[in-house]
């Protein structure tokens, strides 16, 4: 997740549960998520990139990668 692996449990992520775990990851620089900016994704279950938007939810496999821009607000 945005450079930083990151384990996540079951195989269905949501979105809220993506802005959390960036959260916590950046918590020592001082960087939050504000708003609600897209998040793009790589090779999900079925293997297609996308972009998670706020109350989705994705199913996800070993390798599914994320990528936020907190700054780019959708």
């Amino acid at each position: 997740m945005s450079g930083r692996q990151h384990k996540v449990p079951g195989d269905v992520v949501g979105y809220q549960q993506i802005v959390d775990i960036w959260n916590k990851l950046h918590e020592a620089e001082g960087k939050y998520i504000e708003g609600t900016p897209g998040i793009d994704y790589e090779n999900d279950a079925k293997g297609k990139s996308a972009v998670l938007l706020p109350n989705g939810t994705i199913q996800v496999k070993d390798g599914t990668s994320f990528s936020v821009d907190p700054e780019h607000v959708s």
